[in-house]
């Protein structure tokens, strides 16, 4: 009986909280989500496995603005800001996105600080996974991208740590994701 009443205060709590969410959303005071922004929409980052050299996908909740270069932007912030559910950041958290560009051939163009580089831990597996993870993530996300040519600090560069080439736009590679 405990148990069953256990559960029940917890159904009522959740309860409790989803109308709070909702009416919070509602007056536009939940951070970046205003009032009529957007609507919510269910997102897949890749992360690196915590077991594994292979990419995870950890599903979000977040709210699309309709606009695919604010949402990609925000794709790729959250990427910085690291996994939510214990997988690995692929990208070194003091790295900043100084800017990104949709080109009307479908290519996102995203100019990392120069600490994504810096900052990175070098190994070729581990270079492709940060490259994997933020070119999966807007590609699979966002439909108007088809390929993701990586910037760093304004400039192209041959590589990121000294092994994938980055002169031409990457696609997306599922090999790399469990």
């Amino acid at each position: 009986m405990n148990v069953l009443h256990g559960c029940m205060a917890a159904l009522r709590f959740a309860g409790w909280l989803f109308i709070a969410g909702l009416v919070l959303h509602g007056l536009g005071m939940l951070p970046g989500c205003a009032a009529g922004e957007g609507e919510q929409q269910v997102v897949h980052l890749y992360f690196a496995d915590p077991k594994r050299p292979l990419l995870v996908a950890e599903a979000r909740v977040m709210v699309n603005p309709d606009e695919p270069l604010a949402f990609s932007r925000q794709l790729v912030l959250e990427l910085i800001n690291g996994s939510a559910r214990g997988n690995l950041a692929t990208i070194p958290k003091e790295t900043r996105l100084r800017s990104f560009f949709l080109l009307g051939d479908g290519t996102a163009v995203v100019d990392f600080s120069a600490q994504l580089r810096e900052n990175h831990v070098g190994s070729c597996r581990l270079e492709q996974l940060t490259l994997f993870s933020i070119v999966n993530s807007l590609i699979l996300n966002v439909s108007e991208i088809d390929q993701v040519k990586i910037l760093i600090d304004g400039a192209e560069v041959q590589t990121l740590t000294g092994h994938l080439p980055l002169a031409f736009p990457l696609t997306a590679d599922m090999l790399l994701t469990r």
